[in-house]
């Protein structure tokens, strides 16, 4: 296995972009026994609308070159061929401030109890 959880790396091609993409892994590494890998990507592009985007700020731990925004509602699996190199880690406050972003989408609302 080449990445970890809360690792935050360049993906290349498919659904995203033509050009390297910032992800974050998301899946819980005992489970990485496949060819396919859980992630959030990360934006730049800033949504007023969308309060499920988590800000980022760039950092030396996280890699990042300008302030960014995971998005928690697009969470997908790729390819671990589309994988390129580490970027960073995201900052532990952050990676559960995700976490919590999460469950809470994955949730039921209230008339769904």
């Amino acid at each position: 296995m080449r990445w970890k959880y809360g690792e935050i790396v360049a993906v290349y091609g498919g659904a995203y972009s033509s050009k390297p993409r910032p992800v974050l892994i998301v899946q819980n590494p005992k489970f990485a026994t496949g060819s396919s890998v859980i992630i959030m990507p990360f934006t730049s592009m800033q949504n007023e609308d969308i309060t499920t985007r988590i800000t980022v700020e760039p950092s030396k731990l996280n890699g990042l070159d300008r302030d960014c925004f995971v998005e928690v509602d697009k969470i997908s699996a790729i390819n671990v061929s589309a994988i390129g190199p580490s970027v960073g880690q995201l900052e532990a406050e952050k990676l559960a401030e995700v976490r919590a972003w999460a469950v809470t989408l994955m949730s039921p609302g209230e008339d769904e109890e």
